[in-house]
């Protein structure tokens, strides 16, 4: 019998907290099936092509196998709590987007040259010029450059996969990308 005052606990919840207590495969293989197409929907529901929203469902659930544990029933429930982990991954990957189209149109529009797009390089002689005008930059600027530009990675991802702080990542990121301004102007 439910003592008044606690939280009534669902489904959803305690399969939330099987996998946090627990690490129960079985009751994330239920959440999973229970709560990956809603997700879909809603993400498609909010202009998500089919292949992000997949991304961000795949991307938020394995967020919640790795933080089922800080979920907490009298807090939230578990569905508000997956779907606060679901919004903050799709702005992630929609500032992700927008940094990478905001850099390409910078480039294009100081360089008077139209060949990145889509984080790709169109054509040979550009993809020589670039890589030429990148060796040119000391290795600590243009290997962050790449990775952001390029890569599309965010700075966070960078910092972390190349072992320096926040800041530094920023820091070079910056320089580098005056430095390709002047050679390029």
């Amino acid at each position: 019998m439910q003592q008044s005052g606690e939280p009534e606990i669902d489904q959803e919840s305690s399969l939330l907290l099987a996998i946090g207590n627990n690490q129960s495969q079985q009751a994330y293989v239920e959440l999973f099936e229970l709560m990956a197409p809603k997700i879909k929907s809603f993400l498609m529901g909010r202009g998500s092509s089919v292949d992000e929203s997949e991304n961000v469902t795949q991307d938020a659930m394995l967020s919640v196998w790795r933080k089922a544990d800080l979920f907490d029933p009298n807090k939230a429930s578990a569905r508000t709590w997956v779907y606060a982990i679901v919004r903050n991954r799709l702005i992630d990957v929609q500032r992700k987007t927008s940094r990478v189209d905001r850099g390409n149109k910078k480039y294009r529009y100081q360089s008077g040259n139209d060949f990145i797009s889509n984080g790709g390089v169109n054509d040979a002689s550009a993809q020589a010029q670039l890589q030429r005008l990148l060796q040119e930059l000391p290795d600590e600027q243009s290997q962050p450059l790449v990775m952001s530009y390029v890569q599309g990675m965010s700075h966070k991802e960078i910092a972390n996969k190349i072992g320096l702080p926040l800041g530094t990542v920023k820091s070079r990121i910056r320089m580098g990308f005056q430095r390709l301004q002047e050679m390029v102007n």
